[in-house]
């Protein structure tokens, strides 16, 4: 985009008319007019949070710092805090992975 073309009314805006049309659009969305405000608006009917129940397309395993190496066929748990691994292990099964990722978190993120 270049300012002739806007001043000449070869293109209608900057990039900031979509943005403001977008957010329009969603403000008038039913769905998300339901949800605004309410905390529970991204949970399923169960209760918990959607980005817990779905795996998303670039974490198959559904847990970050988890992931399945097809090499040796083990279960890789990983976290880097402050530029330095403090968890590289692989574990027989899943659910130890998980749990090595989610004690390296309580004790490095402390949360």
């Amino acid at each position: 985009m270049d300012s002739y073309s806007l001043r000449h009314g070869i293109i209608r805006s900057c990039g900031c008319l979509r943005q403001e049309a977008s957010a329009h659009r969603i403000r008038q969305n039913y769905n998300t007019k339901k949800f605004i405000g309410d905390p529970n608006g991204f949970k399923d009917k169960l209760g918990n949070p959607v980005q817990m129940v779905y795996v998303g397309k670039r974490n198959k395993s559904g847990v970050v710092g988890v992931s399945f190496d097809k090499n040796i066929q083990r279960w890789r748990a990983r976290m880097v805090y402050k530029g330095e691994f403090k968890l590289n292990g692989v574990f027989e099964n899943f659910t130890d992975a998980v749990t090595a990722r989610k004690k390296a978190e309580q004790k490095y993120l402390k949360y």
